[in-house]
């Protein structure tokens, strides 16, 4: 269970990072803090919970790379 604390900590400072600071190096360092410990919790979670994240990213991913072929002008 120590991996939700880590993912809650590294969510937390990534929605802080984004939100509540206009600083560049602030937000900067919010943000790689954040990183750090999201991938901390991803790295020490279930192999169950990390095949579902990455599905769910790949599905994401697909759906955003699909929305920018469809506004390129492709002619």
């Amino acid at each position: 269970m120590n991996y939700l604390i880590l993912l809650m900590i590294g969510l937390g400072s990534l929605w802080a990072g984004l939100k509540l600071f206009d600083d560049e190096v602030i937000l900067i360092t919010m943000l790689l803090v954040g990183s750090a410990f999201t991938l901390a919790g991803l790295l020490s979670s279930p192999v169950k919970l990390q095949i579902i994240i990455e599905i769910v990213l790949i599905i994401n991913l697909f759906y955003i790379c699909m929305e920018c072929i469809e506004r390129g002008d492709r002619a």
